[in-house]
């Protein structure tokens, strides 16, 4: 049986043309195209991901890792955390905990933390910023976070620092030569050796 990869792209049209680079890479896989907003809005996406900027540009190119980094690469809690929380959880919950706990770039903050199980609206994020002084926020994984970019920009200005229970994994990506020689430039955005594959052409 094969397994789901999201393949995310500026455009969902792009995934036609570029997807055959990133299937190469991932015999067995079946790539499912997303954009960042679309995976987000998705109930129950694929947690493994193949990022594939467009290639017409390096500048647009990094505004589309920076995008993805920023909005769905938030990365585990602390392992104590994880294990207080698996303390807490009912045993329906397991893979949440269970998928954080392998995480292996691991956020090292300490001190008290806000779990905030189910969908995050707006409402919901200004009752936890005036009921709560801790701004280290854990929810389930980025998509149950559903905020405006406006109210996200109020979170991160009020301090709030996002962590997930069941956060994505990069398979790699999907970029053009020029985008992967400028990797130091962007290489910090993504998981330690992030697999870089050379697409041939721009999408449409």
């Amino acid at each position: 049986m094969s397994t789901p990869v999201a393949f995310l792209t500026p455009t969902v049209r792009m995934a036609s043309v570029l997807a055959d680079v990133a299937g190469e890479k991932l015999p067995g896989a079946t790539l499912v195209p997303f954009t960042l907003a679309r995976y987000l809005r998705a109930e129950n996406p694929p947690r493994r991901v193949v990022l594939c900027p467009a290639g017409r540009s390096v500048a647009r190119d990094l505004a589309f890792l920076r995008a993805v980094a920023a909005r769905l690469l938030w990365p585990a809690p602390p392992a104590r955390v994880v294990e207080a929380i698996d303390g807490i959880r009912s045993g329906d919950d397991t893979p949440f905990v269970a998928s954080a706990m392998r995480r292996r770039r691991e956020s090292r903050r300490s001190g008290p933390a806000l779990l905030l199980e189910g969908a995050v609206d707006a409402a919901r994020a200004r009752a936890a910023l005036k009921g709560s002084r801790t701004r280290e926020w854990i929810v389930e994984s980025a998509g149950r976070v559903r905020l405006s970019k406006r109210s996200l920009a109020r979170c991160a200005d009020a301090g709030v620092r996002w962590s997930v229970l069941a956060p994505v994994v990069v398979d790699g990506v999907c970029a053009s030569r020029d985008l992967a020689r400028a990797r130091r430039s962007w290489g910090g955005l993504l998981p330690p050796r992030t697999p870089v594959w050379i697409t041939r052409r721009a999408g449409p």
